[in-house]
């Protein structure tokens, strides 16, 4: 990530009408989502309703609306779905493909298997330690990349 989108996001949520950019959605906000948009409200009015950019109001339809009905549908006329839901074909094709790709790589993971003790209960073996190990460094990653995150948004 680079300074200036936590730059841009400081500032949309220094804007009344985009102070929710970038913050997780609330359940509640997703049902209104749905209310709003079968009273075929304009991207830009729900946008306005959420406090968020039209554009997170699009990708949010895509991902929790359109995406659920579609994925497991290969003849969906992406072009249809497209005039429907009014978004440009384009973004929705990237966006679709993103989260079916996201989708496969989450299948793909190997489930993680708790560490096993040794036959003898007592000492770990290496094997039981390095993995621990790796376990504890992308945990350490993880955290320190929220960090980074929480600094560019100070």
């Amino acid at each position: 990530m680079s300074s200036s989108f936590g730059t841009n996001m400081l500032q949309m949520r220094s804007v009344e009408e985009t102070m929710n950019a970038g913050k997780k959605w609330t359940i509640e906000e997703d049902i209104k989502l749905l209310e709003e948009f079968t009273e075929n409200k304009t991207y830009e009015e729900i946008a306005l309703e959420h406090k968020r950019t039209a554009n997170s109001i699009q990708l949010r339809v895509i991902s929790h609306i359109i995406y659920p009905k579609i994925k497991n549908d290969v003849e969906t006329d992406m072009g249809k779905v497209a005039l429907e839901y009014n978004i440009g074909a384009e973004k929705l094709l990237y966006n679709i493909n993103k989260l079916k790709m996201k989708a496969t790589e989450n299948k793909e993971k190997p489930s993680k298997k708790p560490i096993q003790k040794s036959k003898h209960d007592e000492e770990p073996t290496n094997k039981q330690i390095f993995e621990y190990l790796k376990q504890l460094d992308n945990k350490i990653n993880e955290i320190n990349s929220k960090l980074d995150n929480l600094e560019y948004l100070r």
